[in-house]
C-alpha cells in the first residue's frame, strides 16, 4: 500500500470524498494486468502505473510507478511517501535494510505467493534522470489489524528526522521511528514500511 503526506498537512492513505482529496479515480484499467491512477491533493498529483506479469505458481511479476509532481507557484512542501507491506494474520515479513536507514526490500513468504522479494528503488527526477536527493526512514512494527495501520502510522512520527540536500537549508520533517506498535492491542500482523522525503518531481518504482 501507499500513504502521502505533504509536510504541513495531513496523512492521507486512503482517498474518501470528503477528507479534500479534490480528484482520484482510473485513468486506464484493464482489471488485471495494467493501471494507471491520478490522485489530486492540495497541488500535489500523484500519478501511480502497475504492470503486472504473468508467470510461474503465485501469479507473477508486477512493478509499480508513483509519479509526483506538484502544480502552482511557490516552493514545494516537502514530500513523504510511504510505501508498506503488511500480514494479516498468516504470512512472514524480514526487512532488507541498506546502510542501516534505508528498507531497500522485503522478504517474505506467505500461503498464496510463496517466497518473494518486494524491492524499493531509489527515486529518479522526473525524466528518468537520478538519482534524486531523499532522506530515508522505515518503521517495523506488530499490527492488530489492517484497519489499524493509519492509526499506528500516525503515532510513530515524530519531527526530529532533517531533510538536508548538498548546499541548501536544512528542513525538519516528521518521521516514522524504527519499532512502534499500539500498546494494548494483540497484534495479528506485521507491518514494513518505507518512507522516502524528498521535494517533487520525482519517480519512484516497486518491484514484486
Amino acid at each position: 500500500g501507499l500513504m502521502w503526506l505533504q509536510h504541513g498537512g495531513n496523512l492521507r492513505h486512503t482517498s474518501e470524498q470528503n477528507d479534500g482529496v479534490s480528484r482520484y479515480g482510473w485513468l486506464m484499467h484493464d482489471g488485471e494486468n495494467f493501471g494507471v491512477q491520478e490522485i489530486r491533493d492540495e497541488g500535489l498529483v500523484l500519478r501511480t502505473e502497475f504492470v503486472k506479469q504473468p508467470g510461474g505458481d503465485h501469479g507473477g511479476d508486477w512493478s509499480w510507478r508513483v509519479t509526483a509532481k506538484t502544480e502552482g507557484k511557490g516552493p514545494a512542501p516537502l514530500l513523504s511517501l510511504f510505501f508498506y507491506v503488511a500480514t494479516d494474520g498468516q504470512g512472514t515479513l524480514r526487512p532488507v535494510l541498506e546502510n542501516g536507514t534505508r528498507l531497500a526490500a522485503v522478504a517474505g513468504t506467505a500461503e498464496e505467493l510463496g517466497d518473494f522479494t518486494v524491492t524499493f528503488l531509489p527515486p529518479t527526477g522526473e525524466g528518468g534522470e537520478g538519482p534524486k536527493y531523499a532522506s530515508y526512514n522505515f518503521l517495523a512494527a506488530a499490527v492488530p489489524g489492517l484497519h489499524r495501520l493509519t492509526d499506528l502510522v500516525r503515532q510513530s512520527l515524530r519531527e526530529s528526522s532533517v531533510f538536508s540536500p548538498p548546499g541548501r537549508p536544512r528542513r525538519r520533517f516528521f518521521g516514522v521511528s524504527s519499532t512502534g506498535g499500539l500498546p494494548g492491542e494483540p497484534p495479528r500482523g506485521q507491518l514494513l514500511l518505507h518512507q522516502v522525503t524528498l521535494e517533487p518531481p520525482a519517480v519512484l518504482e516497486v518491484t514484486l
